[in-house]
């Protein structure tokens, strides 16, 4: 959309009579363009435009068409700081505002403070955002709606990435990994260590003392159906797993955020939260590895409840149904997205023995509904 009108006004081209026009909405144009124009005019020169303006925003727009502006990347920077002052719209709106990445820092600060527990999540999950503007974080940290749980991963994010300096997980070096960080060092990595210490933990396995987490880390690849590599390159993939292990929890979401494919493939298995969503709000992950990530059994929860919850995630239809049948993905969420599977999908899942009973026989009852004849009734 080019919003020529909206150019013109903040180019001062736009004549007292359209803009008094513009104001009683009764501009010949988009829905969206008078949107943006109407939220200019709140700073008009003329006091009865700017009244005109303001109750013509307060009665014309619904909202569908509010958060249809708010998702948009390409809405004009005015009309997302405007959507999210106060006083708050509905939390479909708030919701879309959040997850849109081109709105200000300022404006997600602003809202930090007041959400509910289900937006304050949101705002969380973007580490991106909190890593560049901490300020965010302190006004979750003054929210009065906090939960325990909230409250527990904002000190987690607070203590991993603004207060603790080199800190490692404690976990036994074994020799293999002993002898990658000599051999780092013999390289002049920055990665390598004095003493003992590595970082990465493979989620759902259990490392006892002398075992190796790079081999570990393999056999959950494999497990996850990641393909047989070309020959040398599983030795590329031997050293990106040792040189992760390595890294501190700060390191590796940072790993998570800017790193290539085959890390972000290793790195989504993490057994520390922070990392795994980390992956998910890199700006280079592509739908086909979202897809791959909800059919993963060696993830954890929390990955695949952001991928069943986050717009972006679920509008690809083989997300939604890579977690449906995914038998790790909790039965609350499965059974959630049970209405957006494909009829012919639904016949296969009801047939399934891999996931829970209730969510096979949830499925066959869908499939009988759908392909019931006209005027049956279940």
């Amino acid at each position: 959309m080019s919003y020529e009108v909206l150019q013109k006004l903040k180019a001062g081209e736009v004549p007292l009579g359209v803009r008094q026009a513009a104001a009683r909405g009764v501009l010949p144009v988009s829905p969206e363009e008078l949107l943006a124009i109407l939220v200019y005019l709140l700073n008009d020169t003329e006091a009865f435009v700017r009244t005109e303006a303001s109750s013509t925003l307060a009665s014309s727009f619904d909202e569908d068409q509010l958060k249809g502006m708010a998702e948009r990347s390409s809405t004009p920077v005015e009309v997302l700081e405007f959507l999210g002052q106060p006083p708050l719209r509905v939390p479909k709106v708030l919701e879309a505002l959040i997850q849109n990445k081109v709105v200000p820092d300022s404006t997600i600060y602003g809202l930090a403070s007041q959400v509910g527990v289900g937006l304050m999540d949101l705002i969380l999950v973007n580490l991106m955002r909190l890593l560049r503007s901490p300020f965010i974080l302190e006004a979750l940290e003054k929210n009065p709606n906090q939960t325990p749980d909230i409250r527990r991963r904002l000190r987690e994010i607070r203590e991993e990435f603004f207060e603790k300096r080199n800190t490692y997980i404690p976990i036994h070096q074994t020799r293999a990994e002993a002898q990658a960080i000599s051999e780092l060092r013999e390289e002049g990595a920055e990665a390598a260590q004095e003493g003992p210490g590595t970082a990465l933990v493979v989620y759902s396995e259990k490392i006892e003392e002398g075992e190796d987490v790079t081999s570990l880390t393999l056999r959950s690849l494999a497990d996850d159906g990641v393909g047989e590599l070309e020959e040398g390159a599983e030795k590329d993939r031997v050293s990106t797993i040792q040189k992760i292990a390595m890294m501190t929890i700060a390191e590796r979401v940072q790993e998570a955020l800017k790193g290539d494919r085959e890390e972000r493939m290793i790195l989504i298995r993490d057994s520390n939260r922070l990392v795994a969503e980390a992956v998910l709000e890199s700006p280079k992950l592509s739908d086909s590895e979202a897809e791959g990530f909800a059919q993963m059994k060696n993830v954890s929860e929390e990955v695949l409840r952001i991928l069943a919850t986050r717009r972006e995630f679920v509008k690809n239809y083989s997300v939604v149904r890579g977690l449906v049948r995914n038998p790790k993905t909790p039965l609350s969420i499965s059974l959630g997205l049970l209405n957006r599977i494909l009829t012919n999908d639904l016949k296969t899942l009801a047939r399934d023995k891999n996931i829970p009973e209730t969510l096979r026989k949830m499925a066959y009852r869908q499939h009988q509904i759908r392909t019931a004849p006209k005027g049956s009734r279940y």
